[in-house]
């Protein structure tokens, strides 16, 4: 809530009641989409910081109609892009504090050049992978955003998200870096996959990349005869490959 009354203290622009009036309608799921779609509008005219933040509480709910759902967030994201500057520091806070990151992300992407949206969300990334998050997907959506591009800058920051307790996040980091690695990349995902007896999601992941990327096992060959199983395994020169389905 310090967030929200730092922006709320300004002299200057709406009312703090008037930011809560469109801010209860704006995550009205079960009201009229003309007045969400309303409310929007006018928190996106008011650009101010506190405006940006009540507009991004429209991503936290979701109305019966999937469809209707979806254009009026595409529509949130399109006003957001539209504030520019304005909506950006509480855009930060939403990505670092809230787990569906999908649609400020794109905000972010559209208000940034490609160059500041990467380093910004590897800083984001940095901050969060050192410390408990309630939101594991919101690290996992973030990490498939970053550009192609950024690599090799945020190796790092990525690699740290191999050793991550969720599934869906390691397998992000996995994705990440079997797409642009080398083979630094290829030897620490073949030892991840050794050390994740426990965890098949992952382990399946890896053998999948292996395949693709026709990563020999050298150095590792036994011990990866010992853990791989079907529908996998090992050609005389050391690639894994898929048993064809029959």
């Amino acid at each position: 809530m310090g967030f929200f009354r730092r922006f709320f203290s300004t002299e200057s622009g709406p009312s703090e009641r008037q930011i809560q009036r469109a801010l209860k309608q704006v995550t009205q799921m079960h009201g009229e989409a003309a007045t969400r779609v309303g409310a929007m509008e006018r928190l996106a005219s008011w650009r101010t910081p506190e405006a940006a933040a009540a507009l991004l509480r429209r991503f936290t709910v979701r109305t019966p109609q999937a469809s209707m759902d979806l254009e009026e967030k595409q529509y949130a994201v399109r006003l957001l892009s539209e504030m520019g500057m304005t909506a950006l520091e509480p855009i930060y806070f939403f990505l670092k504090t809230e787990p569906d990151v999908t649609f400020p992300i794109q905000a972010l992407k559209n208000i940034l050049t490609p160059e500041e949206f990467s380093r910004t969300l590897s800083e984001i990334l940095a901050g969060l992978s050192g410390e408990y998050s309630r939101w594991p997907e919101a690290r996992a959506v973030m990490i498939a955003h970053l550009p192609d591009e950024a690599y090799p800058g945020v190796y790092d920051i990525v690699s740290r998200f191999l050793e991550d307790e969720d599934d869906d996040v390691c397998i992000a980091a996995i994705d990440y870096l079997a797409r642009n690695g080398d083979e630094a990349v290829r030897e620490r995902l073949i030892q991840l996959f050794l050390d994740a007896e426990n965890r098949p999601r992952v382990r399946g992941r890896i053998l999948d990349h292996l395949c693709e990327r026709e990563w020999p096992v050298k150095g590792y060959r036994k011990r990866m005869e010992e853990a791989i199983s079907l529908p996998f395994y090992l050609t005389s020169k050391g690639i894994v490959r898929r048993k064809p389905a029959e």
